[in-house]
């Protein structure tokens, strides 16, 4: 590519040192040449108006508006259910609610751990689970920021299910 432009630039550069000449035809067209040619008269061309390029100021970077910004720092709480709740379900259907200081306004998602594994990702700060197993579970709750980063964490919280048995004959 760059061949090509070195011999575009040396075609041009002779090109503009080269003298033109007009002639005429008898059938009366007209006829420009680089060759000087019987009959052809030279043509006076102007002067090519040519302009320097101002110098590039250089380009400055506009401050990260992040940067600057504070940094936010959240704190999750679960509210539902409270810490060592014991809560009554044969289809193990838990309800969790949590709440986020200061109010993200809708930026973010909540992320819910049962017994220590993801169990749901949710936009809002409450989840509905069904099936869970009978006995002693941990839940902790985390606000992540859009791209997926923990921003803030519950503390872990312990819940009791019971769940009526089968096996118990009622008299």
């Amino acid at each position: 590519m760059k061949i090509y432009s070195l011999l575009l630039l040396l075609l041009i550069s002779t090109v503009q040192a080269a003298t033109l000449y007009k002639l005429v035809k008898a059938d009366g067209t007209v006829v420009f040449t680089d060759q000087p040619v019987e009959g052809a008269v030279p043509v006076d061309l102007p002067q090519i108006n040519t302009a320097k390029p101002l110098a590039a100021k250089p380009v400055v970077p506009p401050p990260d508006a992040r940067s600057s910004r504070p940094q936010v720092q959240y704190q999750v709480a679960i509210t539902t259910p409270a810490p060592e709740a014991t809560l009554r379900d044969n289809l193990g259907r838990v309800q969790i609610q949590a709440s986020v200081q200061p109010d993200p306004r809708g930026a973010g998602s909540y992320q819910l751990l049962l017994d220590g594994k993801v169990v749901e990702t949710s936009p809002s700060p409450g989840f509905s689970l069904s099936g869970v197993n009978r006995g002693e579970h941990s839940i902790q709750v985390n606000f992540l920021s859009n791209s997926g980063k923990i921003l803030a964490s519950s503390p872990q919280q312990v819940f009791y299910l019971h769940q009526a048995s089968a096996l118990i004959n009622p008299r």
